[in-house]
């Protein structure tokens, strides 16, 4: 890769955001529903080429102290700042290292999960050639690649902003005048756009949020040298070359098509028999701009269809709720159950009905498939000396049905069981990542590997959250910081004094605590 990219990285860093379609447990996930035997991920070893400052990998360490992280990046100051992350959280089991992608030493060894988050559509020829050889070279037998990049034809307004901006810095000498000279253009194409038409309307939905993002992003994603979005088609074909296989998309679950609907899919299958062809007409409808692509080895034996019988060794969650909250899962009317993103199920199977009540009763927290079975009986008022003789072929819907809710987007499935708490302790604990975040900033990483923004109150109360304390312990301490000026209480413009700080934060606590919890952010 050349230097001059290289020191762009070193002038102005990428902090990036933790990837959660990049997370091991994820491609465990996916690669166990295609047939595979992926490696525990517990007591994996996991590479990450193009690292940056290290904001993807740091929380996969921190939540598994026995697996063995790399990190890989061109540019020395993020390697610098990824490495000193690590040595103030105390995470021994990840290293960061500077290396190009396109020279990797040969003794690198073997790993479990390879992840590439936005690098192939950003780099030269040679290096996501040399990209593509690093997966075949250095995965394991069973191994997973995580490769996402940008992609036609979403991507093709992409490239007119990434034009125009360059256009309008043609003539800047520094990086700070390159973005200035961007944001001009953005700003002015957004004063000037009328949503009149539907390009006009196009361009403005695309507009808003990359107007919002940082200096850093546009500098990366849209003014660097080297910007070549493919086509999925383009992309398979690449890895072939490499021996590697797809072996599903994340963004699209854990199914490999993202399936339109049947009259279009009949036509699909009139146009071509090649699964992969059929994803590139359903990219070209979906207007897909980025894919997150799971490779494997080519003599990897993947499964054609995926199994329902595989979820009873998987754990389940949904954030689903009833349309209506007085239904009574014996009865045989169907019900319908909504998900936070819109999507909903209908269903007049009681055991079906009771385990989607159930998942989103107990919701952020996971059920494991015979849990789910045990507390649908329950719900059912199915006597436990009677649960053995549910038949089969109850069980069987049960197991198809939840298939296709996590194939949807309307439940996910784990192979793991969580690693966080939904339940307040006496004395709560947050991960020490999430610790250390908090005093930086508010946006820290919980344990589904999101980025959450918290409230001020709760960066403090986050930092103060090492298992130490109980209720009492942190309402003292969270006094003693705004007495001590960390923070400041203020009622009606005025400043509050401490025995009105202390009142007012017993009230915000017991909330700030809740919310923790419920965003995956405190552990056992």
């Amino acid at each position: 890769m050349a230097n001059n990219s290289a020191q762009r990285y070193d002038d102005v860093p990428y902090p990036g955001l933790p990837a959660p379609g990049s997370h091991p447990e994820r491609l465990a996930t996916i690669a166990a529903m295609r047939g595979m035997q992926p490696c525990d991920v517990s007591r994996a070893r996991v590479l990450e080429l193009g690292c940056g400052t290290g904001d993807n990998l740091l929380p996969m360490a921190e939540r598994y102290p026995e697996a063995s992280f790399l990190g890989i990046d061109f540019s020395a100051r993020q390697i610098e700042l990824a490495t000193r992350a690590a040595g103030e959280v105390g995470l021994a089991n990840v290293e960061f290292s500077k290396l190009d992608i396109a020279r990797l030493p040969a003794d690198l060894g073997t790993f479990d999960y390879i992840i590439a988050h936005g690098v192939y559509s950003l780099v030269d020829v040679e290096t996501r050639d040399k990209l593509l050889d690093a997966c075949r070279t250095h995965l394991s037998p069973q191994g997973i690649a995580y490769v996402s990049y940008n992609t036609y034809p979403g991507w093709h307004v992409h490239d007119m902003f990434r034009a125009l901006m360059l256009y309008e810095g043609r003539d800047a000498k520094t990086t700070a005048e390159r973005v200035t000279a961007a944001r001009r253009l953005l700003n002015f194409m957004n004063d000037s756009l009328a949503a009149e038409n539907p390009f006009t309307t196009t361009v403005k939905e695309q507009l808003g949020p990359l107007m919002a993002r940082s200096d850093a992003y546009l500098l990366h994603e849209y003014l660097e040298e080297v910007s070549q979005p493919v086509y999925f088609r383009q992309f398979v074909a690449h890895a072939r070359r490499h021996e590697l296989e797809p072996a599903g998309d994340v963004a699209l679950g854990i199914r490999f098509a993202d399936y339109l609907g049947a009259e279009a899919e009949q036509s699909l299958t009139e146009i071509t028999p090649d699964l992969v062809e059929k994803e590139q007409f359903r990219d070209i409808v979906r207007n897909r701009a980025i894919r997150q692509t799971l490779l494997c080895h080519r003599d990897v034996e993947l499964a054609r269809s995926l199994r329902p019988e595989l979820v009873k060794d998987m754990h389940l969650s949904a954030a689903l709720r009833p349309e209506n909250p007085k239904f009574s899962p014996r009865s045989s009317a169907v019900e319908r159950f909504l998900a936070p993103n819109g999507l909903r199920i209908s269903t007049p199977v009681p055991i079906i009905k009771a385990a989607l009540q159930h998942l989103g009763t107990i919701w952020p927290s996971y059920a494991s498939f015979d849990e789910l079975v045990d507390a649908a009986c329950a719900l059912l008022e199915v006597p436990k000396e009677k649960r053995a003789a549910i038949p089969p072929s109850e069980v069987e819907r049960l197991q198809e049905n939840l298939l296709q809710c996590c194939a949807g987007g309307i439940a996910e499935m784990h192979r793991q069981p969580q690693t966080f708490v939904s339940t307040l302790s006496e004395r709560p604990i947050a991960s020490r990542l999430a610790r250390w975040q908090a005093v930086r900033g508010n946006l820290v990483t919980n344990r589904w590997h999101d980025s959450v923004r918290i409230q001020e109150i709760e960066r403090h109360v986050l930092e103060l959250l090492d298992g130490s304390r109980d209720n009492a312990q942190l309402l003292d301490a969270l006094t003693g910081l705004a007495a001590a000026g960390r923070f400041v209480i203020a009622e009606r413009g005025r400043v509050v004094g401490t025995d009105e700080a202390q009142r007012t934060l017993s009230a915000v606590l017991p909330e700030a605590l809740e919310r923790l919890a419920r965003n995956g952010l405190l552990v056992a």
